[in-house]
């Protein structure tokens, strides 16, 4: 869901784009941990043209998805195509008394890293539980995630800011409502 919230709602309306420019991209997929601190990256125009698609392609599906509806034939085939040219690589690591083997995207352009992303959002269709997906509740957010509390009564993106600010909002309307100071 961090690839789709890369479009967040502004001040005032209106939305801003956290991966608009080839460095954008490498500082979000850095600090997402898509890609590691010292990994090369240097996505070129073509790439970030795609990642934009791709994300638009991705955010249509998410909100079929919150509708109740299945994602577009166009959203499952951009993932199967990111999927297809996205390489993995497999190590064979011990395990206590076993062997375990631990996979992950070997990112270097945005093709890959799109791979990873859309093995992401694939995920959480074949999870069973597309049903989580939430957007957040305050108003003006934009953001969407994974509602994994036990109870699936989670309402807000995070609650450290959303959520502390409906909080606050509610906490000055009743003190206005029954005239103590807030």
């Amino acid at each position: 869901m961090d690839f789709l919230n890369t479009q967040p709602a502004l001040p005032g309306g209106g939305r801003g784009d956290l991966i608009d420019r080839p460095e954008a991209l490498g500082r979000w997929a850095r600090a997402t941990g898509e890609i590691g601190p010292h990994d090369p990256f240097e996505p070129d125009q073509a790439e970030m043209q795609e990642t934009l698609r791709f994300r638009a392609v991705l955010r249509e599906g998410a909100e079929s998805l919150l509708a109740g509806r299945a994602p577009p034939k166009t959203t499952v085939s951009a993932i199967n195509e990111k999927l297809a040219r996205s390489p993995v690589v497999s190590t064979l690591v011990e395990k206590g008394a076993g062997w375990e083997l631990a996979s992950r995207f070997a990112v270097g352009t945005a093709t890959v890293l799109l791979g990873k992303v859309a093995a992401d959002f694939a995920h959480t269709l074949v999870s069973g539980r597309p049903d989580r997906l939430r957007r957040c509740e305050h108003p003006g957010c934009v953001m969407l995630f994974i509602d994994t509390s036990k109870n699936g009564k989670r309402r807000w993106c995070s609650m450290e800011t959303c959520g502390n600010r409906e909080k606050a909002a509610s906490h000055r309307a009743r003190a206005r409502r029954s005239g103590t100071p807030a």
